[in-house]
């Protein structure tokens, strides 16, 4: 096997924290401890744990909605957690919850709010870190829907143009927000539309956490050698965009049903695992029953953090950013 037994349990156990985040942290957006939207991950897990597995920790991550599977293979999970609740223990002080969340220490960076933009302001960083004679990759990540966008293309061309450093990640789970696949592009691989452009591209199983790794190396050892590529993730969105999102109407019910049922990319992993002798089914419980424990430790502490006031969110000195209103310049 390419991996040691250490290695793919490590991987199994941030499959289970995700997937053990999705549904506690779901769990707290009724229980009305959440106060903002929650995309929510489940069903991502081998996308995101594949992905980060891949990377150096020196190599930066930009991601997006539905990323928290990578980014808590990164973040202290106390922090990131607090940030979820409104803690002024957060990572982002509280303030930034997870889409708008970064951390340059652990090399994350910050996420942009307009649909598509991050692959060509994050394109000119990997270009930026190419100049400064660095050895690190960016990988960013982006949906379906947002590879509908001009800005999308625009970045990929810049890319092969310059020889950046970055690989341009797609999780195309058919849906975007509510537009399904379809109805957004005639070629359902979209990543064959990079090749004209200049760049490699890859298509993956993004249930299956070995897949992503193996060809998230590959891509990124491509990318360190200023050999810019596009790597396509197919999976299928399981819930609504957000959690608490008014549902619409998906025509889609009997793949959504055969997809929960044959293609959990948690339960792949388990099969795997066992089938080829790596371990066994107890040590699989104990493992997950293991990061259930922690997790629901943590989450609890992070309830019982201290909450932001006022003036934690609202200092001028973060509205306005001069002298006049004691702002660091």
């Amino acid at each position: 096997m390419k991996y040691s037994k250490e290695e793919m349990l490590k991987m199994y156990e941030h499959m289970a924290r995700g997937r053990i985040f999705a549904i506690k942290m779901g769990e707290q957006v009724s229980a009305g401890n959440i106060r903002t939207s929650l995309h929510s991950p489940y069903g991502n897990e081998a996308c995101g744990v594949g992905m980060i597995s891949a990377m150096r920790d020196t190599d930066w991550f930009i991601p997006t909605h539905r990323s928290q599977n990578a980014s808590l293979m990164r973040f202290d999970l106390y922090g990131y957690l607090c940030e979820f609740f409104m803690r002024k223990d957060g990572c982002g002080g509280g303030t930034a919850f997870d889409y708008h969340l970064s951390d340059h220490n652990v090399h994350v960076a910050l996420p942009i709010a307009i649909l598509g933009a991050d692959y060509p302001c994050y394109t000119g960083f990997a270009w930026a870190l190419k100049h400064q004679g660095k050895d690190e990759v960016v990988v960013i990540e982006a949906g379906e829907g947002a590879c509908s966008e001009g800005a999308t293309f625009e970045a990929w061309n810049i890319a092969a143009l310059y020889k950046v450093p970055v690989v341009f990640v797609i999780i195309n789970n058919e849906w975007a927000m509510s537009v399904p696949l379809h109805r957004q592009s005639v070629n359902p691989n979209i990543s064959e539309k990079a090749v004209p452009i200049g760049l490699s591209h890859q298509i993956v199983d993004g249930n299956n956490v070995l897949a992503v790794r193996e060809a998230m190396e590959i891509a990124v050892e491509k990318a360190r050698n200023f050999e810019p590529n596009v790597v396509e993730l197919k999976t299928l969105r399981i819930l609504g965009h957000l959690i608490g999102q008014r549902e619409y109407e998906r025509h889609d019910k009997e793949k959504l049903d055969n997809h929960v049922a044959n293609s959990d990319p948690v339960k792949i992993y388990e099969k795997y695992l066992v089938d080829n002798g790596v371990t066994t089914k107890t040590e699989l419980e104990q493992i997950f029953a293991r990061v259930e424990s922690h997790f629901v430790e943590t989450m609890e502490r992070a309830l019982k953090a201290p909450e932001l006031e006022f003036d934690d969110v609202f200092a001028k000195r973060y509205v306005y950013a001069n002298e006049e209103t004691g702002a660091d310049l």
